[in-house]
């Protein structure tokens, strides 16, 4: 199973910064920064499991977006990951949210969700381009357009401590980033909360 979220065009995503610069021969870097706002309904749903990076789409200078195969050829690599949660009144959020959550048709389905916005900059590089992809990409500015997770079962990492870059609780699910992209989430306890860098 794999889930692709769409920065493009997804009114739960605000992007307020992004810069996508190419590095030849092989190498892109980039570094976004924005808010996401979910429900815990959204979250809960990949409890126990790793949400794995397997492609990247960027688009740019009015050219189609280039898929990026993160999966078989190139391999994603974080460097700086800086995230703040915040838990608003249901007041506060902005329209689109029920988007989000599985039973958006249904106003019963969503009452009791307990809504949170997580402010995010991510910092980091695409490895290993193939060179036939690295030279169809457009041109500037580039943006990342969707971000493709393949959706797994808990996998733990062997690197030890060291690959961790994040570790936090959001509305009471234990989220774990690692420096080569895969994001872990779980409950009750499954995971150490070290709170906020």
């Amino acid at each position: 199973m794999s889930v692709t979220v769409h920065l493009d065009e997804n009114e739960s995503v605000r992007l307020t910064d992004e810069v996508v610069e190419t590095r030849p021969p092989d190498r892109i870097a980039f570094a976004v920064e924005g808010t996401i706002t979910m429900t815990e309904d959204l979250l809960g749903s990949f409890a126990g499991a790793t949400l794995n990076p397997v492609r990247i789409d960027v688009s740019g200078d009015g050219s189609p977006a280039v898929a990026i195969d993160l999966a078989a050829e190139s391999s994603l690599r974080l460097e700086t990951v800086d995230v703040g949660v915040e838990t608003p009144d249901a007041d506060d959020l902005s329209p689109g949210l029920d988007s989000l959550s599985p039973g958006g048709d249904d106003d019963s389905e969503t009452t009791g969700s307990r809504p949170g916005a997580i402010a995010f900059t991510v910092e980091g590089a695409i490895l290993d381009v193939p060179a036939e992809t690295f030279e169809s990409l457009p041109g500037a500015p580039r943006t990342v357009e969707t971000l493709t997770f393949a959706v797994e079962g808990p996998v733990r990492t062997d690197g030890g401590r060291d690959d961790v870059l994040l570790d936090f609780t959001l509305l009471g699910y234990g989220v774990v980033v690692y420096r080569n992209g895969v994001v872990e989430i779980g409950t009750g306890g499954t995971l150490t909360d070290v709170g906020l860098p």
